[in-house]
């Protein structure tokens, strides 16, 4: 079961920082795949003008056993020269927190969550497939069909 829902925040000076978690999910489903990904940064009406705003993303990876943290900008605004970003980011299993580290905004983050759900998981779905083989091999056993050719009497 495939699941969407769209994904939207506003950082100002007030609000600078948002944050994205994986949302629950039910014990009997097991999440295959989870991502987010940010279609749209777009500066508001009342942005100063001549002023930067910068959106940076932090999120966490784990590189040879340890968990690191990974800040990076996704986006430079300023009014008269860029108001909208169309990044098409993707952000895969995992929280993600975006701050205004520079500038006043507001800045409007926008895209949506995907989520892959499914009632078993991977190992559990390879088992089952294994065991039809096993009953399948089986049927090797029984002779073959020979469409007649075979069972004339002489």
């Amino acid at each position: 079961m495939e699941s969407e829902s769209f994904y939207g925040v506003t950082l100002s000076e007030k609000e600078p920082i948002a944050q994205f978690d994986v949302p629950e999910i039910p014990e009997d489903y097991v999440v295959h795949s989870h991502k987010l990904i940010i279609k749209q940064i777009s500066l508001g009406p009342e942005a100063k003008s001549g002023e930067f705003n910068v959106v940076q993303a932090e999120s966490n990876q784990i590189a040879d056993g340890e968990k690191k943290t990974i800040k990076i900008p996704i986006a430079v605004l300023k009014v008269g020269e860029t108001r909208s970003l169309r990044p098409n980011i993707e952000f895969p299993n995992g929280s993600v927190t975006f701050k205004l580290v520079q500038g006043t905004g507001p800045v409007y983050v926008c895209g949506k969550a995907e989520m892959n759900l499914g009632e078993y998981d991977d190992a559990q779905m390879y088992e089952e497939y294994s065991d039809e083989d096993d009953e399948e091999s089986d049927l090797d056993d029984v002779a073959p069909q020979t469409n007649g050719k075979g069972n004339k009497k002489k």
